[in-house]
């Protein structure tokens, strides 16, 4: 596995850790970008959406958009049961990690 693709199974598999320890298993994408800028890593818009469509197709993640107003939206992830298992690294899916990174 290269090292951008293994850069982006971790942080794929953050992008569930960050949803496991939310209440009700669900954030909006704006506050999945704040916890990765917290911890020292930048992760731009498309990069986000690109992981999150990928977790999406797997069955990972649910994504409900919210209309605010004309031409704005809010995106609110959500946990699946699939994802839980992915989480646990007991669900293999392609494109993210199979091991709890450190």
């Amino acid at each position: 596995m290269i090292f951008h693709d293994r850069l982006a199974g971790e942080r794929r598999w953050r992008v569930l850790d960050c949803l496991e320890m939310a209440p009700g298993h669900s954030l909006n994408e704006d506050m999945i970008r704040s916890f990765f800028r917290e911890g020292g890593f930048y992760m731009d818009v498309e990069t986000l959406r690109a992981d999150l469509d990928h977790l999406e197709k797997y069955g990972c993640v649910t994504l409900k958009r919210y209309r605010l107003r004309q031409a704005r939206y809010l995106l609110v992830v959500e946990l699946t049961a699939e994802g839980q298992q992915t989480w646990h690294c007991e669900r293999p899916v392609p494109g993210v990690v199979t091991k709890k990174p450190f």
